[in-house]
């Protein structure tokens, strides 16, 4: 997938489905499709190079995801989000990550689980390095959710990729941006480092840094 001139082009590899699903909600968690505009099928499908069918279809998939809302025989629109329920978004998270990582680090990682976790982190970087924001929310969104599913509960790790797909609602319009990913990123390895060797106080100590930075960067010049 990339940009050209303004409009996008979907290259070979995953469905068309797949490619136009990420494209669009890269353009509304970098705040470039706004709460205040109707967005239609064929507007998108112009827009992305290919027929309405996988178009819709993707926008039916995030409109699931509660990122947007169909309006009938309008379009969709992206899906409003307050400093409010950021906030709320975030206590949450922070209910449910940090005991998540508690629970990893007694348990450990095995290697393989560790080691593709580490293959991620190491996305997030070179996506950070390049200042790539889509890659690295994507590669990040990766991670997070990776983590959490070594656990092997699956509800859980679907309300904490639903609560993150929420948070990124705001839209990624903020000056530190750069300076966030780089962290973000540099944190990624700092906490598989302590989950290496079950130190359970260092890897919370560090996912509760990580989300309130998150929480912070999210909320900053949008009122939170």
């Amino acid at each position: 997938m990339v940009r050209q001139g303004g409009a996008l082009s979907l290259e070979s590899g995953p469905s068309l489905r797949e490619q136009a699903r990420r494209v669009i909600r890269g353009l509304i968690i970098t705040g470039q499709m706004q709460t205040d505009q109707l967005y239609s099928v064929p507007r998108l499908a112009t827009e992305l190079g290919v027929s309405a069918t996988p178009v819709r279809e993707a926008l039916l998939d995030l409109a699931r995801e509660g990122l947007l809302e169909p309006l009938r025989n309008r379009g969709f629109r992206v899906v409003a989000l307050s400093s409010k329920e950021l906030n709320d978004i975030f206590a949450i998270r922070v209910l449910l990550e940090v005991p998540s990582v508690a629970d990893i680090a007694r348990a450990g990682l095995a290697p393989p689980q560790l080691a593709e976790l580490r293959e991620l982190a190491a996305a997030t970087k070179r996506a950070a390095d390049a200042s790539n924001l889509i890659e690295f929310l994507e590669t990040d969104r990766m991670f997070h959710v990776g983590l959490i599913a070594t656990l092997g509960n699956k509800p859980l790790t679907e309300l904490v990729e639903t609560l993150r797909d929420r948070v990124r609602l705001r839209g990624f319009k903020n000056a530190s941006g750069r300076e966030y990913i780089a962290q973000s990123a540099a944190e990624h390895f700092e906490l598989l480092d302590f989950l290496s060797k079950q130190d359970e106080a260092g890897a919370v100590a560090v996912m509760r840094r990580h989300l309130e930075r998150s929480r912070q960067v999210w909320g900053e010049g949008n009122g939170a």
